[in-house]
């Protein structure tokens, strides 16, 4: 019993171990949030299109393409008008 202890003991520290801030993911923008920070958007677009093969499937990727096609549709219905 005791062994079974030490074990879940030494698994549980080394799981809360690897949860510290150095660890996190970068934050996952929306694409409303890309839709009101034009500046990163535009950074996000070129990380994206300088490495696709390593970006292009990450969720900030994909919604900062997303943000980029609701301008350009937006662009394109206001200059219809």
């Amino acid at each position: 019993m005791k062994l079974n202890t030490s074990i879940l003991v030494l698994t549980l520290a080394a799981v809360l171990a690897g949860c510290n801030e150095d660890n996190k993911s970068p934050r996952t923008n929306t694409v409303g949030w890309y839709l009101d920070h034009r500046d990163e958007l535009a950074a996000a677009l070129t990380s994206c299109g300088d490495n696709p093969g390593e970006f292009a499937k990450t969720p900030n990727c994909i919604n900062a393409n997303e943000a980029r096609n609701k301008i350009t549709v937006q662009e394109m219905e206001d200059a219809l008008k």
